[in-house]
């Protein structure tokens, strides 16, 4: 998102106005330590929305009443704002157009203060438009109080804007708040929206999807639950109809029961011509033989039964005795050997071979008869499995007892209403009725009706299914990641690392924001593992430049604010520049030269000069030919010890300072006593 940052400031206690003015490209603030520096990136996050006041403490922290940024988003100018005294709110207010001399201290009217969440959200809508990025609504059903999955936040914009002191050089973190698992996590499941590769629209077809599969699933399990239920009732129909057949007297099958099935509706209309008083025979034996079938089929099921209980038993009692066996063995010990006495004749005091043989015989067979005990291996899963095997054997011969026991008891129940006096053809129109209700249940597994719904429904989820697929987030991602990777190479080769990682090649992944250099041989070098303090810095540099540029090609499609801060990136060169109280920068550096020859530090400072004016070049350039590009460039701002440098594309430096320059004053200068 095309975005500049034209002033940061503070309004003191006194209503004295403290603003640091920066221009479009590459802004340089420099000085000397404990002038405020540092704070601008700390006041430029506590604006955007941090819960945390990290302003250090000090002259500015004690003198600031209020905190403000003007900035410009897609031409719209704005000024945000924050009051440390109100914590929960933040300052909005829209401008026509930027003027400093508008903002003063009477310009932050309280009515502009609004609740901190709000403000959040409000700022947030001048940067993407999105309210909902539940991809399953059954999923916020879970959550505390049904809540939304968190919504990209501008919070979330820090982590691509912000390079802090302790992290522009670090080894082992590349984004800020990345040290919070939850933040890390939202911030690259957002990125597909940060980059413009989803909208609003693309999460509510994912509900939508969710939806549709969802139905699109109930019935089918209600489909399946027909069919189940018809197949239940089917293995029914037989025995019911020839009962029916018996009943009525009838030696064949008019009507056999696979006919009954393939066509239950026709079929009815053809037993409703067959099944009718005048054509009971009554003088048949037909239900007396069925009556003798399913007695017989009872009998042979229930001596099977007994059989299958018997063998039951049999491996539940292996089972006990395995288990006693295992407790035995437990305690048993192996002897290592077997004592044998002497036998000696009490008479002529000879002793005698053979015992002591058969004794050392028997030693033998004891050591290996216990030795294989102590080793026998368990059989319980065997008999376990196959007790688990007789039992399920066991309960299918109890179903097939039950509906023996059933149908014989529908016939009894028949011969007990011709002994209380009722017809033969009332009996008979139960059975007909009970066989007519099997045969309405077959028409569950036919549904015409649920067959429609899934088909009418599966052509919405294939519609749904095709936007989606439109647009794409994997190609999406991966395409990012190419087109960095391949900004990276060109970038990269313009610092200097060091010789081994010549030339340098790093790679990122917008799925797992994971940053290596990969060496020729294919061979994957994490940042934590490059060793050395510049590269550590080029790799952070590097990779911000090359997103920041992609960001701008991006152009509106990419909600991330076009805007980068680097603190103190020429620290690895010049660690001492932290105790920097000197009038000048030259100064300084002849200070940093004493400091080497005492340290037997050979590296000339000269020559770190030399890498630090290379690095400000190459933001310099960087700068220059995106906007040649995109038509504008990300505002990249530094805040650095470092002062009069050359630069090797005739950049003036000063104009890149433009009157921030910190060595006899700061943000804020001590209020008078």
């Amino acid at each position: 998102m095309k975005t500049q940052i034209n002033e940061i400031g503070v309004i003191d206690k006194l209503g004295n106005k403290h603003p640091v003015k920066f221009q479009k490209g590459l802004n340089v603030v420099t000085g000397k330590s404990s002038t405020g520096k540092s704070a601008l990136i700390e006041i430029y996050d506590y604006c955007f929305g941090s819960d945390e006041n990290t302003i250090p403490k000090g002259v500015i922290t004690t003198n600031a009443a209020i905190y403000y940024i003007a900035l410009s988003i897609n031409d719209q100018d704005l000024v945000i704002a924050r009051d440390p005294e109100l914590h929960g709110k933040g300052f909005f207010r829209r401008l026509d157009v930027f003027n400093s001399n508008d903002i003063h201290q009477d310009y932050f009217e309280s009515q502009y203060f609004i609740a901190i969440d709000a403000f959040k959200k409000h700022l947030r809508s001048y940067f993407l438009d999105i309210d909902d990025v539940d991809v399953s609504l059954a999923a916020r059903e879970y959550r505390k109080n049904k809540a939304k999955a968190a919504t990209p936040s501008i919070r979330s914009f820090s982590s691509f804007v912000l390079q802090h002191q302790n992290l522009v050089a670090n080894k082992h973190a590349l984004f800020y708040r990345f040290d919070q698992k939850e933040k890390r996590d939202q911030a690259i499941d957002h990125t597909k929206i940060f980059l413009g590769l989803v909208d609003q629209n693309y999460f509510h077809l994912s509900q939508e999807h969710e939806r549709l599969t969802t139905e699109i699933n109930q019935r089918k399990r209600q489909q399946n639950a027909n069919m189940r239920a018809a197949e239940s009732y089917k293995e029914r129909i037989a025995p019911v109809l020839i009962q029916l057949y018996a009943m009525m007297g009838f030696e064949g099958t008019p009507i056999t029961p696979q006919a009954l099935i393939r066509n239950p509706q026709a079929t009815k209309e053809e037993l409703d011509k067959i099944i009718v008083p005048e054509k009971i025979d009554y003088n048949s034996d037909a239900v007396t033989k069925r009556y003798n079938e399913l007695d017989h089929a009872r009998t042979l099921k229930t001596a099977e039964l007994r059989k299958l209980q018997r063998k039951a038993s049999s491996i539940s009692k292996h089972i006990d005795e395995e288990s006693k066996l295992e407790d035995n063995l437990k305690g048993f010990e192996t002897p290592e050997h077997a004592h044998i006495s002497s036998t000696t004749c009490p008479f002529c005091h000879t002793e005698k071979e053979e015992l002591a043989e058969s004794a050392q015989k028997l030693k033998n067979a004891i050591i290996k008869v216990s030795g294989n005990l102590a080793h026998a291996r368990p059989m319980r899963a065997k008999f376990e499995s196959s007790l688990v095997e007789v039992e399920r054997q066991i309960e299918a011969i109890n179903n097939d007892i039950n509906q023996l026991n059933s149908q014989i008891h529908e016939l009894e129940k028949t011969e007990k209403r011709l002994d209380e006096k009722k017809s033969l053809y009332e009996s008979i129109l139960i059975a007909k009725a009970q066989l007519f209700m099997l045969l309405d249940t077959q028409n569950l597994a036919n549904d015409v009706e649920l067959e429609k719904e899934i088909e009418a429904l599966s052509g919405q989820l294939r519609k749904i299914t095709g936007k989606l697929n439109e647009y794409n987030i994997e190609a999406g991602l991966n395409n990012a990641a190419a087109k960095v990777n391949e900004y990276m190479s060109e970038i990269g080769n313009l610092f200097e690392f060091e010789a081994s990682y010549k030339p340098i090649k790093l790679n990122f992944s917008f799925e797992t924001f994971d940053l290596f250099h990969l060496t020729p041989e294919g061979e994957k070098i994490y940042l934590r593992s490059m060793g050395s303090g510049a590269n550590w810095l080029y790799s952070h540099v590097t990779l911000f430049l090359a997103l920041h540029r992609y960001f701008a090609e991006l152009g509106e499609r990419c909600a991330i604010p076009s805007v980068i801060f680097f603190d103190q990136p020429t620290q690895v060169y010049f660690p001492n520049f932290n105790r920097d109280n000197s009038e000048t920068f030259e100064d300084q550096k002849t200070e940093e030269i004493e400091q080497r020859k005492k340290s037997d530090d050979e590296r000339a400072v000269d020559e770190d000069i030399k890498a630090v004016e290379n690095l400000f070049s190459q933001i310099s350039m960087y700068c220059e030919k995106i906007e040649k590009e995109n038509g504008f460039c990300p505002q990249i701002i530094i805040t650095d010890h470092a002062d009069g440098l050359t630069l090797s594309n005739g950049v003036s430096f000063e104009g890149l300072v433009n009157g921030n320059r910190w060595r006899k004053r700061g943000l804020i200068e001590p209020v008078p006593e």
